[in-house]
């Protein structure tokens, strides 16, 4: 979600990783750093097919109040996507990782190649880097 900015796009993408990672390495292997970067890559995908060939979005007609909630929803997303798009790539990563994933911060550190001490010292930083953004943006 937070490199999509598309609720749907990335269920379409999650759902994608999970099926390429089953049909090629089924049961022989569980590697979760692997099927996260069959999904990085699928984000690459998407965002070179969106950059060739726009499209119009379609929103479904709701309830007012369903709209609303929506649209709250929606805002609070922006705003946590335009927050993390301040931050590096790697912070991006890294705290993604480290918030989306149940990965230990050792899982971390491999997939990174940063020590595990490092990378502890790295996200609680870009926690706290994202904290002062939201906050100044508010």
């Amino acid at each position: 979600m937070r490199s999509t900015g598309d609720y749907y796009l990335s269920s379409d993408i999650l759902q994608e990783s999970f099926t390429r990672y089953l049909e090629c390495y089924g049961e022989q292997e569980q590697s979760v750093s692997l099927l996260y970067t069959i999904g990085r890559n699928l984000v690459f995908d998407a965002a070179r097919k969106k950059s060739r060939n726009p499209r119009l979005e379609v929103d479904q007609q709701t309830s007012v109040a369903d709209q609303e909630h929506h649209f709250m929803v929606r805002e609070e997303y922006r705003r946590v996507l335009a927050a993390m798009q301040q931050l590096d790539e790697v912070e991006r990563d890294m705290l993604a990782l480290a918030v989306s994933s149940d990965l230990s911060y050792r899982e971390i550190s491999r997939l990174t190649g940063f020590s595990e001490a490092n990378v502890k010292v790295k996200i609680h930083r870009v926690r706290v880097k994202l904290r002062k953004i939201m906050q100044a943006g508010e």
